[in-house]
């Protein structure tokens, strides 16, 4: 630990600019669901650019781990995600699990991404233990993680020795420059080894325990002797240990083991850290400590940070995007890309389209399939196109990352790029809004005016709309000549009108000036002038009609007292005729046909006085002659 710290004094700040940091986390979860996964991920310092997170003993079904994901890897990257990580691999078998994420920056600058796993459980049959790894070049240096789950209980340090050996003689990466696990640059060794505290009785650990003497301890840890001996775990190193062991705890509580078993309290869960013999490699550690406060299993977590310097100019990616523009959603996009290195590019590479956020590299939007011969396109390069329907419907930044097969991860990323919405809908509510406001400022500043000519325009219209009484047939005639003069006089009152009002609605514009604001007082004027004549014609004409409807009814009512007189006189004259004839005479007399014909000339007076009633006099002097 002493070196560690040396080392790390000793760096310049040119140096620190090449430092990439790393967090791991081991911790046997003892088959519970995550709760609340944050506490794990906070380290002091700078954010760390790789997390690898490896449990053991996690929940769920192996047999549907290959569809699904596991709750605890959901979680971690839920997390994660919105901080600006993705992760690159998972590697599970059974519930050994082993998550690695990365700053979304540093993701085109890993290549060779690996995996293995070993079973060691039931003479290497059944994978409840045994080792999952993940291996990367990273930056040019070669990165190995292994998280472990070793076998337990106290008699068994000899298995967890061969399982040791048999692990990093198993694991095999086909096609890396660094094969097997001890070839790597730096090996980070996690999880749950199980290793314990032998032979001391189990009064005088919890004594050293309460009295905090870690290190009087340590010299009976079987791990600690293996090194020594030389029987595993040679040549890796392990930070000073300052915190109690993380090995068994009553659920929920920080009491060690109360059952009748009462195991020993042990540090099995470790963070070991190994660099290639003989190689210039520097690697800091900055912290090595437990998690006690998580209290859901009966296992503590254990977290570290290191650094290492690495050449931020190695694995530069191999696939550079062109700047994307103008995308828009429903709309085709077109990207263009370069291979800028002689590789190998297949049919089966693929650009996906990724939201910024996106938790892994199947975390896409949508994907097109690249081209097969991908080098040598020239300075335009190799041309993609996202068809409409497969285009987001939901604006925002995304991104493109090219997928190879060959290295099987990423090795080229755009820069982030705004999908936005099409334009002619932005614009459109605009107007709306423009429209909506202009309309609320001109209704304010004309209330008053437009208030008078729309009560105005009502009257007349209310006028026009007056069905005529019924007259004669000459008044008619009149009536109507005078109506439509008056109609006619109406209706260009109403134009004018309606064009004042529409101007008054338009409201004022910016450039109106005192002359157009005299012409619209000088026409609002003379229309007023105009529906006021118009309405005093109306009403004139409305006297003129009830003074013709009040003669009409007068003129009735004497023509009706006369056909009363004229019957009743009728009727004595034919009664003094009939009884001064036999009953057997059947001629007409002269005074009958008189009768008869005064009777059709009462008829016929009848007729012209019903359609001119103008002739009153006249007719009557008739009837007297007549009678």
């Amino acid at each position: 630990m002493a070196a560690s710290k040396q080392q790390e004094q000793q760096q310049t700040p040119s140096d620190q600019s090449h430092n990439f940091r790393l967090l791991f986390i081991t911790w046997n979860v003892c088959d519970t669901a995550p709760l609340n996964v944050a506490p794990l991920f906070t380290a002091e310092g700078p954010p760390p650019d790789l997390i690898a997170i490896g449990l053991q003993e996690a929940p769920g079904n192996p047999a549907t781990a290959v569809i699904f994901e596991d709750t605890w890897g959901n979680a971690s990257m839920k997390h994660l995600s919105q901080r600006g990580y993705v992760k690159i691999r998972t590697e599970r078998m059974q519930a050994i699990l082993l998550h690695v994420f990365v700053k979304l920056e540093h993701l085109s600058h890993i290549r060779w991404i690996k995996t293995a796993f070993t079973r060691t459980g039931v003479g290497g049959y059944w994978g409840n233990k045994g080792a999952v790894t993940v291996r990367m070049d990273l930056y040019g240096t070669s990165v190995c993680i292994t998280n472990t789950h070793l076998a337990a209980h106290l008699e068994q340090n000899h298995v967890r020795i061969q399982e040791f050996n048999a692990i990093t003689e198993a694991q095999r990466f086909p096609g890396c420059k660094a094969g097997i696990i001890m070839e790597h640059d730096f090996i980070f060794w996690i999880g749950d080894l199980n290793f314990r505290l032998d032979p001391i009785e189990y009064e005088a650990v919890m004594t050293n325990i309460a009295d905090e003497r870690f290190q009087k301890l340590l010299e009976f840890d079987q791990l600690k002797e293996a090194q020594r001996e030389g029987l595993a775990f040679s040549g890796f190193s392990e930070g000073t240990i300052t915190f109690q062991p993380t090995y068994k705890f009553d659920k929920g509580t920080t009491v060690y083991d109360t059952s009748e078993k009462q195991r020993k309290p042990g540090w099995c869960d470790r963070i070991l850290w190994r660099t290639r013999p003989g190689a210039e490699l520097s690697v800091t550690q900055h912290s090595y400590t437990s998690l006690p406060h998580i209290k859901q299993s009966d296992h503590s977590p254990v977290t570290s940070t290191f650094s290492l310097q690495v050449d931020l100019n190695k694995n530069q990616p191999l696939v550079r995007f062109e700047p994307v523009r103008n995308w828009m959603c429903g709309y085709k996009g077109v990207a263009s890309y370069s291979v800028v290195m002689d590789i190998p590019t297949s049919g089966w590479d693929w650009i996906g389209l990724y939201k910024v956020g996106f938790c892994h590299p199947k975390d896409y939007h949508t994907y097109v399939w690249g081209d097969s011969a991908g080098f040598g396109k020239g300075k335009r390069g190799c041309l993609v196109l996202f068809e409409p329907p497969y285009m987001p419907d939901e604006p925002g930044v995304y991104l493109l990352c090219y997928w190879s097969t060959h290295y099987d991860c990423i090795i080229g990323v755009s820069e982030p790029f705004e999908i936005t919405k099409p334009p002619q809908l932005e614009e459109a509510i605009d107007a709306l809004t423009f429209d909506k406001q202009r309309r609320s400022s001109s209704s304010s500043s004309s209330t008053s005016t437009s208030s008078a000519d729309t009560a105005s325009e009502a009257d007349i219209l209310d006028q026009v709309d007056t069905e005529p009484t019924p007259n004669t047939e000459d008044n008619r005639e009149e009536n109507v000549t005078e109506m439509e003069r008056h109609e006619g006089r109406i209706e260009q009152g109403k134009e004018e009108a309606t064009d004042i009002l529409d101007k008054l609605h338009s409201g004022p514009t910016a450039n109106a000036d005192d002359n157009q604001e005299q012409s619209i007082a000088t026409t609002s004027e003379k229309t007023e002038g105009v529906i006021e004549q118009g309405k005093e014609e109306v009403q004139m004409k409305k006297k003129s009609k009830s003074d013709l409807e009040v003669a009409s009814e007068v003129t009735q009512k004497e023509e009706e007292e006369r056909d009363d007189q004229k019957s009743k006189e009728n009727e004595e004259h034919r009664e003094s005729t009939e009884s001064q004839l036999p009953v057997e005479d059947k001629t007409t007399s002269a005074e009958s046909q008189a009768l008869a014909g005064d009777q059709e000339k009462e008829g016929e007076k009848k007729e012209g006085t019903t359609q001119i009633p103008q002739e009153e006099e006249s007719v009557d002097a008739e009837e007297d002659e007549t009678y």
